[in-house]
């Protein structure tokens, strides 16, 4: 049942692959259609759903601690094993870093319903923060400072959406019928779109370095969703929602933002897009395992 429920989203992603070959499309359309997805579409998207579910009165701070203390404890070890190999920052980051926007938030709407995005918010605000100053942290040549990622956090729009539809939802705002149908449509584009971009993403992806990428892919789609259920679940006795939530995130393939964050001198880059490359390809495995268990708990 849940790759039935999956299928269409990995036939879309295939779709964007091939196109991306095929000259029916300028080159480089995906970097457009990217740009617009992750800045615009899915924007509209979780401003609506923001807007209209708010935080649900079960969220705590159990469901921050139950998704971030593995992902934490994960990137200390990835760091420490990968020390003196060459990367070992880059390495730690592709193998805690979840591609919550391109696979996490359609797989939800499709597998879960929309109101599972209620408590995905406050991973999807925080991710890109949490993670990239983890990465920062452990170069050699750190940023100074907190402000600075702070604030460029703050500026993403996908952040900036979140936090106003929370604000409006707070304050009982309402919203005119025709801008929601306006932000409904945008919306809807946006799960499609945002597919068909990873896919030809994906596609131009040049593989490396094995040994490496498999043992980086195998932590983040098998021991990061693990950690994060047995917090879940066993510590701190989340609802059973939240925690499939939580953990369909866990299990996301290596986000595509990392291959832009990683210092583009030494062996990190390479690394981290053959990560991206094999995690996106075994997800299509590993997640309809981890819901099939998760249906069957």
């Amino acid at each position: 049942m849940s790759f039935t429920l999956l299928l269409p989203i990995f036939l879309l992603a295939g779709l964007g692959a091939l196109l991306v070959q095929l000259p029916w499309l300028k080159p480089g359309w995906h970097a457009g259609a990217t740009e617009l997805t992750a800045k615009f579409l899915v924007p509209c998207l979780l401003f609506v759903s923001a807007w209209r579910t708010g935080m649900p009165a079960s969220m705590s701070w159990k469901v921050l601690c139950a998704f971030y203390l593995p992902l934490g404890l994960l990137f200390l070890a990835a760091r420490l094993l990968a020390a003196g190999r060459g990367g070992g920052a880059a390495a730690a980051l592709a193998a805690t870093y979840s591609n919550t926007v391109f696979v996490g938030v359609p797989v939800l709407v499709q597998v879960l319903g929309e109101g599972s995005l209620q408590f995905a918010y406050p991973v999807i605000a925080f991710h890109s923060l949490f993670c990239f100053t983890l990465y920062h942290l452990s170069e050699d040549r750190a940023p100074s400072g907190w402000l600075g990622p702070l604030l460029n956090t703050l500026k993403n729009p996908i952040v900036a959406a979140l936090l106003l539809g929370l604000a409006l939802n707070l304050a009982r705002v309402g919203l005119p019928q025709p801008l929601l149908r306006a932000l409904g449509m945008l919306g809807a584009a946006a799960l499609p779109c945002a597919l068909l971009s990873l896919g030809a993403s994906v596609a131009t992806l040049k593989p490396g370095r094995w040994a490496a990428t498999g043992a980086i892919v195998l932590a983040k789609l098998l021991l990061l969703p693990l950690g994060v259920a047995l917090l879940s679940v066993f510590v701190f006795h989340l609802p059973m929602a939240a925690a499939m939530v939580l953990i369909v995130l866990a299990s996301c393939p290596v986000g595509i933002n990392a291959a832009f964050v990683v210092k583009p001198a030494g062996d990190g880059t390479q690394l981290v897009h053959s990560a991206i490359l094999l995690s996106s390809l075994l997800c299509a495995a590993t997640m309809p395992a981890w819901l099939w268990a998760l249906r069957h708990f």
